[in-house]
């Protein structure tokens, strides 16, 4: 990148917590102002299909006080209002947070402190988090708006919601073309891709088994109210932003709030996922609508969705078989549909039998949908995904998941996997023939 295209401006809020809002008195802030913005309304969008997902929302525990200078605002790019109306745009966020009782456990904490900072900020669309984030903001708030106010909303979400954080520091890179484009953001997402893996790594060591007590999280029930996600070593949320480790920190910071403890239970069964501590718990949590949740399938009793999930499961009946697909791929599926129809179909807190929101790290899970069948099941996915979690498809079932690349419709679908051999037709159909199953609609019961 070439230094005649760096366009930054630094900023210093104030840091007084009592002046935490000020200058904000003209923007709403709260869950009532959370929104979609839809084409023709947006002054801007940033990140999202449009750019294949390639924008980010980082949040960073720092480990020492020099680290970060509380307060601060860099922006690179431009403001606002000095964007062209209905322009679309890549785009980063980097939040540098330290406290000196904060660790890598809290890195998700820390994170959905930020992402409410803008959820909650009148005006301002958000779906998704960390790569897989979609802004928008209203022409109607423009004039009131900016970054730096954007910044603070951030910083003040995150030093309310977390009392163990001392110091916060913002940097917002806008992609615009005068100053880099995709070519800029992509050089901050490098840093952010390593951080997270640092954070990831530590869920692999540790099972379901280990563990006499699991978590579980309702902050989405502001836009779903009878949904609930139940976090385990091995089943992390769909929206990929906390993992077993950090949603126990959140509880120990602060046990009145939205991430509470889900006792195990008696195991019903542990290949689907299914434990009394769970379903007693999620009975109450769903208002007496969800009577099973199964932890480890997508076909039967699978948990709710709100509509953050990365990516998604789904029953394919023609060939008794499951699909994957992601928010990155804009192409259709086998079952007729794009993942954004998928989504929009099994989001709100409903109990669809058949679909699952998951996020790439499920995937990654040793007991990623062993109900279902696990990888003897799985027999398409997008090409892009396929090559992202290669290194934990089995070797011997690889190249027998199709991709679009291979067939788009059921019946080519059916001709690929008996011409590969996929283990799906030794293993669940009978005399060559898929035995699709009488999945039952929404929110019904499954025969016993």
């Amino acid at each position: 990148m070439q230094a005649e295209k760096t366009q930054t401006r630094v900023y210093q809020l104030p840091l007084e917590l009592e002046m935490l809002y000020d200058g904000l008195d003209d923007l709403g802030i709260g869950p009532r102002y959370i929104s979609h913005i839809r084409k023709g309304e947006w002054h801007v969008e940033l990140g999202g299909p449009r750019h294949e997902y390639q924008s980010f929302v980082l949040a960073e525990i720092a480990e020492k006080a020099e680290d970060v200078q509380d307060g601060k605002v860099e922006l690179i790019g431009p403001d606002l209002q000095e964007i062209e109306p209905d322009s679309s745009l890549p785009f980063g966020i980097e939040v540098k947070v330290y406290g000196s009782e904060l660790n890598v456990d809290h890195s998700e904490f820390v994170e959905r402190g930020t992402l409410m900072g803008l959820l909650f900020l009148e005006g301002w669309m958000l779906v998704g988090a960390r790569t897989n984030v979609w802004v928008r903001v209203n022409k109607k708030v423009i004039p009131r708006s900016s970054f730096v106010k954007l910044a603070q909303s951030m910083r003040a979400s995150v030093l309310s919601m977390c009392p163990i954080a001392e110091a916060v520091e913002v940097r917002i890179i806008i992609g615009a073309p005068e100053v880099g484009g995709q070519e800029l953001v992509n050089k901050y997402l490098e840093h952010a891709n390593e951080y997270w893996e640092s954070v990831d790594a530590r869920h692999k060591g540790l099972s379901d088994e280990d563990v006499d007590t699991f978590y579980g999280c309702t902050i989405c029930k502001m836009i779903a109210p009878n949904h609930a996600c139940i976090i385990t070593p091995s089943s992390l949320p769909y929206c990929g932003i906390m993992s077993f480790y950090s949603a126990k920190a959140i509880y120990d910071i602060d046990p009145s709030g939205y991430v509470f403890e889900v006792p195990v239970g008696d195991v019903l069964d542990s290949k689907i996922g299914s434990y009394s501590g769970v379903d007693d718990v999620i009975w109450e949590k769903s208002g007496h609508r969800h009577k099973h949740f199964y932890l480890h399938t997508t076909i039967k009793y699978p948990t709710t969705n709100c509509g953050c999930f990365e990516a998604a499961s789904f029953y394919i009946p023609e060939v008794d078989g499951v699909g994957l697909s992601q928010r990155r791929y804009f192409g259709p599926t086998p079952i007729g549909i794009s993942f954004s129809k998928i989504a929009g179909m099994m989001s709100g807190g409903a109990q669809n039998h058949g679909f699952k929101g998951i996020s790439v790290l499920t995937i990654r899970s040793p007991k990623f949908l062993q109900g279902d069948g696990a990888w003897d099941r799985i027999v398409w996915m997008p090409k892009t995904l396929k090559l992202e979690v290669a290194d934990v498809v089995p070797e011997e079932v690889y190249d027998k998941i199709a991709t679009e690349e291979d067939c788009l419709d059921t019946a080519e679908l059916k001709k690929f996997l008996i011409d590969k051999k996929h283990p799906v037709i030794q293993k669940y159909w009978k005399d060559g023939e898929p035995q699709p199953l009488e999945v039952p609609f929404p929110g019904e019961d499954w025969p016993e």
